[in-house]
């Protein structure tokens, strides 16, 4: 296997694949390893963490046993290196039944419950997402609304095309969610990958 990756072009730009038909491929970790967070190149380099059994991790590329990809654990968030061989990839459905939907997902600060609409083929959807900063510095985004998936997707509009949006893929027991920055106070978004926590 290759050493890792090094340098800013090996890191490709941090995002969510949320367009419909977008394929996304989410893995989880499955030995015990280590990721390497990376700063975007920087002289800094990288920061290396403990990378828990069964944590997520959106997949942007591999390169000579390398996997790069969205990582978030207790030592910070954002592209990371882990060795592909410690990687467990999650199939899914691209077409599921519309209660795949249905439960309790949390990711980070965001808590969303998906339950069913009011009208056939839809999903009603209750959210708060959370952003702590220094001290007692709180801000907080609250939505709901129903919603229409079309396959594995879901284009959430709470009201209007200005308002609180929300674009959301399911990917088995998780769900990958980018917002337009208009759901909440600052940092407070519902962005993330998202696992299912209850019924």
């Amino acid at each position: 296997m290759q050493e890792k990756p090094t340098g800013r072009r090996s890191v490709p730009d941090a995002g969510f694949a949320t367009t419909p038909g977008q394929m996304v491929q989410i893995a989880e970790v499955a030995t015990r390893t280590v990721v390497e967070l990376e700063e975007c190149g920087s002289e800094k380099g990288c920061i290396v963490s403990p990378a828990a059994w069964g944590t997520p991790v959106l997949i942007y590329r591999e390169l000579g046993g390398w996997a790069c990809g969205y990582f978030s654990g207790r030592e910070g968030a954002g592209p990371a290196w882990i060795r592909s061989d410690a990687l467990r990839v999650v199939p899914y459905d691209t077409h599921p039944p519309l209660n795949s939907w249905v439960g309790t997902w949390t990711g980070a600060e965001d808590r969303v419950l998906i339950g069913s609409g009011s009208m056939h083929g839809t999903l009603h959807l209750v959210g708060r997402a959370e952003w702590h900063g220094m001290g007692d510095d709180a801000h907080f985004g609250d939505t709901e609304g129903d919603g229409s998936p079309v396959g594995n997707h879901l284009h959430f509009v709470q009201n209007s095309p200005n308002s609180c949006t929300i674009d959301m893929t399911l990917s088995n027991r998780y769900i990958l969610a980018s917002d337009n920055g208009s759901c909440g106070a600052l940092n407070a978004r519902f962005q993330g990958i998202w696992k299912r926590s209850g019924p």
